[in-house]
């Protein structure tokens, strides 16, 4: 998985859209859809929900950074 493809994962899990991911990360619209497309594919997924359930079951799938940001709140 590509830094871009765990850093809109990380903001999924946090429930952000794909609007807001792009607004947050100064991308276009079009390249966080193919961003999450790509992750959707990576986690075999058909959509959004699947990928958060599994990390609800499997939070070691979450990118380090994101994990460590998440026991600090």
């Amino acid at each position: 998985m590509t830094l871009h493809e765990q850093q809109v994962l990380t903001l999924m899990a946090q429930g952000w859209s794909n609007k807001e991911v792009a607004r947050g990360l100064s991308r276009s619209p079009r390249t966080i859809d193919h961003q999450v497309s790509a992750v959707l594919g990576k986690f075999n997924a058909a959509n959004r929900m699947e990928v958060l359930l599994r990390l609800r079951g499997e939070p070691w799938l979450l990118p380090a950074a994101s994990v460590a940001e998440a026991h600090e709140t």
